[in-house]
């Protein structure tokens, strides 16, 4: 299955910052950084092996914690990315971006009422920075629940707060297609790639429905969009096969 947009890596709230200094130790900090970046790097046994460091040497720094539970989440051990997650939130005293992550995490689980429990709280929070993040959040738990009025009940919310974020657009696109509503299905990936004209995945899916409404041309100009402005990304490889196919 390709890599979707909205999965828990989208979700999460950036850890990069600075350890608080009520609860760092400075030899934590060296550990805690190495960490950061080989998470930004994509390579998160060495993000693992850094934040347990960091762990030994400040156990009570809900960051680090949260950074372990990230590098845990990477390699899907996600009971113990949830046990640490769960810490962060104790020794931060219910931070948002903790309640955020952690319901991201819940995504990745299939635990959708727990995520949605999370997201809630996550938005609800006046000093959260990204509340768009826990409504969109929200709303693709229910759309993966099933419950797709629900699911974009939440995305307008997070319109309201956020309405230039293509990837909140594009959810919203795809449960009208799962609600058959392909007319307003389509317009919604269009703002998809208003606000974000590489958008592949938005860019594909907008394809399928035009040659659902036999719009052939108009769809292989979309897929060709696609391999020549993402050629080795997944989109573009499946884009590639899919003009093979038409052809």
């Amino acid at each position: 299955m390709l890599f979707r947009t909205i999965t828990a890596v989208l979700l999460i709230v950036l850890l990069v910052g600075c350890v608080s200094s009520k609860n760092k130790q400075p030899q934590a900090m060296p550990h805690y950084t190495l960490g950061l970046s080989f998470l930004q790097s994509d390579n998160p046994t060495l993000a693992l092996r850094e934040f347990l460091k960091a762990i030994e040497d400040n156990p009570k720094d809900p960051q680090v914690h949260a950074g372990l539970a990230r590098a845990y989440q990477y390699k899907k051990a996600y009971v113990l990315a949830e046990q640490h997650y769960i810490k962060a939130l104790v020794f931060s005293d219910d931070d948002p971006k903790y309640q955020n992550n952690l319901a991201a995490l819940y995504i990745s689980m299939e635990r959708w009422d727990q995520a949605i429990e999370y997201f809630q709280k996550a938005s609800l929070d006046l000093l959260f920075m990204r509340p768009e993040l826990a409504m969109m959040g929200k709303g693709y738990a229910y759309y993966r629940k099933g419950d797709y009025p629900a699911a974009l009940q939440a995305y307008r919310e997070a319109e309201t707060v956020a309405p230039r974020l293509a990837s909140l657009h594009f959810h919203v696109g795809e449960t009208y297609a799962a609600l058959g509503r392909l007319e307003l299905a389509t317009a919604s990936y269009e703002k998809a790639l208003l606000h974000a004209p590489t958008y592949s995945e938005a860019r594909y899916q907008l394809a399928v429905l035009l040659l659902k409404g036999q719009k052939i041309d108009e769809a292989k100009n979309l897929l060709t969009i696609i391999v020549e402005q993402d050629p080795r990304s997944d989109w573009g490889m499946k884009a590639k096969d899919f003009l093979k196919a038409l052809k």
